[in-house]
C-alpha cells in the first residue's frame, strides 16, 4: 500500500512543476482601467447576498447594480484577509512540519498567494477606495500543537480556497462584468485549482496521522472548529459596511435580515456543499454540525 505522505509529496512535486512553468508577471498581466462603469454589475447578481430574497425584489435595478460594486469589493477584501492568514500558516510550516518533502511546494504556494493578495487588494483600493476590514469572532480554541494544529490550519486553508473558488468559477467568464473583474476571478481560479488538489490530498494524510497519534476524539474536536470556520467564512460575505456604502438604510438590519432568510441557506449549501461533503466523507467534519 502506498504511503499517504509519499502520495502527498508526489502531488506537491508535480504541482510545483506546473506552477513554475505557468508563472506570470502580475504587474504586466493586468490592464487596470482608470475607472469601472457604474451602470454595470461588478459581481454576478446570482452570487450577491440578497439574490432570491424579498429584499432583492424591493431593490430597483440601479440599486442592485450599485450594491454589486460594494459586494465585489467586499468579496475581494475577504479574499485578502483569508490569504493573509493562510500565508502565515504555511510560512510557519515550510521547514518545521510533520510532513517533510513539501518545502518547495510551500514556497511556490506562498509566492502565488502573495500575488493573489496583491491583485485583490489593488482592485479594492483602485475602485472601492479601501479594503474592507473583516470582523473576527471567537471560533473556540485552535491552539493545539503538532499534528492537530496542522489539521486545523490546513483545513481552514482548504475551506477558504474552495469557498472563494466557487465564486471565481462563476464570474471568470461572466460577460456582464467588466473585463478586469472576469480576469481576476479567472486567474485566481487557475492557480487555486492546484492548491485545492494539493489541499485535499494533504488533509487525507493529516487525518490518517492524527487518528494514529491522538485518536478520533481529538480529530472530532478539530472538526467542530472547522465547522465553525465554514460558518464564519460564509457570514463574512454579508458585510454591513458594504450595505452602508450602497446607501441602503439600516445596514446592520439588512445583514441580519438576509442571514436569517431561508432562501439564502440554499445558496450557502451550493457554495460550500462540496467542501462540507469532502470533510464529512473523510471523517473530520460532521456535515450536520455546519450552520448555514
Amino acid at each position: 500500500m502506498t504511503n499517504p505522505w509519499q502520495r502527498v509529496t508526489d502531488v506537491a512535486t508535480r504541482l510545483s512543476t506546473v506552477s513554475r512553468e505557468s508563472r506570470y508577471d502580475p504587474y504586466a498581466l493586468f490592464d487596470w482601467p482608470p475607472s469601472l462603469p457604474d451602470n454595470q454589475y461588478w459581481m454576478s447578481p446570482e452570487l450577491m447576498t440578497g439574490y432570491g430574497t424579498a429584499f432583492w425584489d424591493e431593490l430597483d435595478e440601479p440599486q442592485r447594480v450599485m450594491l454589486s460594486r460594494y459586494e465585489a469589493v467586499n468579496f475581494f477584501s475577504v479574499n485578502v484577509h483569508l490569504i493573509r492568514e493562510l500565508i502565515g500558516g504555511v510560512a510557519d510550516r515550510i521547514y518545521t512540519t510533520w510532513h517533510p518533502g513539501l518545502s518547495e511546494f510551500f514556497h511556490d504556494f506562498i509566492a502565488e498567494e502573495n500575488v493573489h493578495a496583491w491583485f485583490f487588494a489593488t482592485f479594492c483600493q483602485r475602485y472601492g477606495g479601501k479594503v474592507y476590514p473583516i470582523r473576527r469572532i471567537d471560533l473556540g480554541s485552535s491552539s493545539a500543537d503538532g499534528i492537530v494544529r496542522d489539521l486545523v490550519v490546513f483545513g481552514r486553508i482548504l475551506i477558504a480556497e474552495e469557498l472563494c473558488d466557487f465564486f471565481n468559477v462563476a464570474m471568470a467568464d461572466d460577460d456582464r462584468l467588466p473585463p478586469i473583474c472576469q480576469q481576476i476571478n479567472r486567474v485566481h481560479h487557475q492557480d487555486e485549482a492546484r492548491h485545492i488538489a494539493f489541499g485535499r490530498q494533504l488533509m487525507r494524510a493529516l487525518r490518517d496521522e492524527a487518528i494514529e497519534r491522538v485518536g478520533q476524539e481529538k480529530v472530532a474536536e478539530t472538526g467542530e472548529h472547522l465547522a465553525r470556520y465554514i460558518t464564519f467564512c460564509v457570514r463574512s460575505l454579508y458585510n454591513r459596511d458594504m450595505y452602508a456604502d450602497a446607501a441602503l438604510p439600516d445596514p446592520a438590519g439588512v445583514r441580519n435580515r438576509l442571514l436569517g432568510d431561508p432562501q439564502r441557506t440554499e445558496m450557502h449549501r451550493r457554495a460550500v456543499g462540496r467542501t462540507v461533503a469532502f470533510f464529512n466523507r473523510i471523517g473530520i467534519v460532521d456535515g450536520d454540525r455546519v450552520r448555514l
